[in-house]
């Protein structure tokens, strides 16, 4: 795995970790919506390299606004199941859909960030187990949205 790679699984593993509860909230009420499916959040990063192994990484603004569910059989998932990343990474992908078939929407989510566009794009999907279970989280981040940086859930 590339430095670049590293870098990008650990700022997405710290948003999540930062957002986790009102992911957990998002992913749950989602859920109760549209069914199983993903959360997906989108992170712009620039990497500048300085030569050799040295590189430097300015990330986007907040995400936790542009936080989106992709269900099984919406729009968003055929696209993604047709998507090029989908062909060229079938076991990947495979793993994915089985993870997204199995994982228990109770306790826990599954979560994809995205990072830049076009030839630079890449993506990540974790599966979360969160300490406040989604439904638990739901009724959290619903009786206080301001305390976790929203308006409303």
């Amino acid at each position: 795995m590339t430095p670049e790679c590293e870098l990008r699984i650990e700022i997405a593993r710290n948003i999540i970790d930062e957002c986790e509860v009102l992911f957990s909230a998002q992913a749950w009420k989602f859920y109760q919506r549209s069914g199983r499916g993903y959360l997906y959040l989108h992170q712009v990063v620039n990497i500048q390299h300085e030569g050799g192994n040295d590189f430097s990484i300015t990330e986007s603004e907040s995400v936790i606004k542009r936080v989106h569910y992709a269900a099984q059989g919406s729009e968003a998932w055929t696209m993604m199941t047709l998507s090029k990343a989908a062909k060229e990474q079938p076991l990947e992908y495979a793993q994915f859909y089985h993870v997204i078939d199995t994982y228990k929407p109770k306790t826990q989510y599954v979560v994809v960030v995205g990072f830049n566009y076009g030839t630079d794009a890449t993506e990540d999907w974790f599966l979360r187990q969160p300490e406040v279970p989604p439904m638990k989280a739901y009724t959290m981040v619903r009786c206080r949205p301001q305390e976790f940086g929203v308006d409303f859930l």
